[in-house]
């Protein structure tokens, strides 16, 4: 998905003027990006030719995001990007982020992201070599992420904020430092209640590591009763699939399809 071509005229024309204004080189616009005194000037001095959805999008534009990015689906509506714990839905210019690159997804690259109006526009992208994670691994991951956070569809900074406040940041920060371990999980029970009281969203990232420590347990008990050569999948305090490579795990946990839980569960091997 791209632009469509009103979008794209005055995307480009908003770009243009900003970078006349701020003397650079459209190639180094993200120096005016990153700098929120200067498009609030370019705003005042130029705002009598702007409306104002247009002087929004542009102030929107300290949204602005680079660095690297698994490109791991090409939907309909937008390609998704993957970066830590992330999924970023975005559109092109003027092509379909899949178009910009010649190899199968998911493809590792650095890329620069650009919010405007309700989209998250791909500006620029470059393949990157990468031999460390497996196909299958980011896969999972992106279902994971998918199951548990969905798709983000914004860097508009005021809607991030409305989305996931600093409070909330902080309580999901402090939650996975009580669930640790199962020592710190017990210690802490009446502190993750409360949490889990006030910020029910947060339930998601409570049986993400419930299950990490469970897993634990489990992979520890196993291993001493001699079971080898298999990977388990554990929900909760449950295994929920067994197969004999990663990939055939994923797609147990794929057919099971049980409302979000796959991304709750938590990998290992022996």
């Amino acid at each position: 998905m791209h632009l469509s071509p009103a979008q794209r005229e005055e995307f480009t024309y908003l770009n243009e003027r900003l970078s006349r204004f701020a003397g650079l080189d459209p190639t180094r616009m993200e120096d005016a990006y990153a700098n929120p005194e200067l498009i609030e000037r370019f705003i005042r001095e130029e705002g009598a030719e702007l409306t104002d959805a247009q002087k929004q999008a542009v102030r929107n534009f300290v949204g602005y995001k680079k660095g690297h990015f698994y490109l791991v689906k090409q939907y309909k509506k937008y390609a998704v990007l993957l970066q830590q714990n992330t999924l970023y839905g975005v559109v092109g210019v003027d092509q379909a982020p899949a178009e910009m690159v010649d190899q199968g997804l998911p493809v590792y690259m650095e890329a620069a992201l650009l919010p405007f109006n309700d989209t998250i526009v791909m500006t620029s992208s470059t393949v990157c070599e990468n031999g460390t994670v497996s196909r299958s691994d980011i896969e999972y991951e992106f279902k994971q992420i998918k199951d548990v956070r969905g798709i983000t569809e914004t860097l508009d900074p005021q809607l991030l904020e409305e989305q996931t406040s600093p409070a909330a940041q902080a309580a999901e920060q402090e939650l996975r430092q009580y669930l640790r371990t199962a020592a710190t999980r017990e210690k802490h029970a009446g502190d993750i209640k409360k949490i889990l009281d006030q910020y029910p969203e947060l339930h998601d990232v409570y049986m993400q590591m419930y299950s990490k420590i469970s897993a634990r347990t489990i992979k520890k008990d196993l291993k001493a009763c001699g079971v080898r050569e298999r990977h388990f999948a554990v929900y909760h305090n449950s295994v929920v699939a067994v197969a004999p490579t990663r990939g055939e795990l994923l797609e147990q946990l794929s057919d099971l399809s049980f409302d979000g839980v796959m991304g709750q569960c938590a990998l290992f091997r022996l």
